[in-house]
């Protein structure tokens, strides 16, 4: 019993001994690199400040907030808010909006970014590539303001040059003012959400091709494999983490089609097809001053974004095991 109890005695003292050297090694580390911690304070002071201050905010969307009470002194009401956000018909209209340009963006824009990073990828002179990514990157750094202008006076009725040109081959005998009929605005939507995201988001995935190995593609070359075959069998399987990781991105976003956009490109006359929930928020909140009924709005927003997202994440781990959570 004595020798066990001693034997007990040392492994205790040797784990306390490992535990202090390991606390000891951290210290040495965190004095070491000391700067760098504090150079990581100014980005988590930030976080705090503006991400997780801000938080409390969402109370709310529960009281009936008045300016001069502040959120403290307004009173509780609880769910009054979502149960009005429910019966309110325009909500269901800018949902069902936001729902569908959504979607359509997301089937639309996201397979095509990533065939265009493939083409690019397949480029082998080195000037002409550099040329082509160049120019479809610029667009990202022009704002909605400046894109919307450009598009308002491509289509314009008077002078734009798309009705120019469909005059001038004969498909259409009178000028067409796209921007006010509502059949038109989702097409206008997404072309200029493409145009605008698709040079840029193909960086991330010409950054993960890069990442492959090109033993593989040598491999590939020695069996015969052209090509296409490539980029089926060794490029798209290279890159499915990220796909993964950009999609489950993508659709807990789904919910947030983006207010520039839509408030540079809508009009009175296409509220009925372009109304979204951020358009609708900004509009309860800003213009009619209906801070705690927008914040339930934008909260139902959010809890809607996050519920899809961890549905959509354990569905991709199922399928390929890959995920964010």
């Amino acid at each position: 019993m004595e020798h066990s109890s001693t034997i007990y005695n040392q492994v205790i003292k040797t784990d306390t001994k490992m535990r202090n050297s390991d606390h000891l090694e951290k210290w040495r580390k965190m004095k070491k690199y000391k700067w760098y911690y504090l150079l990581l304070l100014v980005p988590f002071i930030h976080q705090v400040v503006f991400s997780y201050l801000p938080i409390y905010g969402v109370t709310i969307a529960f009281k009936d907030f008045k300016m001069a009470r502040g959120i403290l002194g307004s009173s509780w009401i609880g769910f009054a808010h979502f149960r009005e956000l429910f019966h309110d018909v325009f909500f269901f209209r800018v949902l069902k909006n936001t729902l569908r340009l959504s979607l359509l963006n997301l089937v639309i824009t996201f397979p095509c970014t990533i065939v265009f990073a493939l083409l690019l990828n397949e480029i082998n002179n080195l000037k002409f590539k550099k040329a082509v990514q160049t120019i479809s990157y610029l667009p990202h750094f022009l704002s909605w303001v400046v894109i919307s202008g450009f598009v308002y006076q491509l289509l314009s009725p008077q002078s734009g040059f798309i009705n120019v040109l469909l005059c001038k081959i004969g498909i259409i005998s009178q000028p067409i003012n796209f921007m006010v009929l509502k059949k038109w605005f989702t097409p206008i939507y997404i072309i200029s959400s493409l145009w605008q995201g698709i040079g840029w988001g193909s960086i991330i995935y010409l950054s993960a091709i890069a990442g492959i190995e090109l033993s593989q593609y040598e491999s590939a070359q020695l069996d015969g494999a052209n090509r296409f075959q490539k980029i089926i069998y060794i490029t798209l399987p290279g890159i499915v983490p990220t796909i993964t990781i950009l999609l489950l991105l993508r659709v807990g976003g789904i919910l947030n089609v983006g207010f520039e956009q839509i408030f540079n490109l809508y009009n009175p006359s296409t509220y009925e097809v372009a109304d979204v929930i951020s358009t609708f928020v900004f509009r309860k909140g800003i213009m009619d001053a209906k801070y705690d009924y927008s914040t339930a709005v934008g909260l139902f927003q959010n809890v809607i974004g996050f519920i899809l997202l961890l549905l959509t994440n354990s569905f991709t781990k199922k399928v390929n095991e890959y995920g964010v959570l």
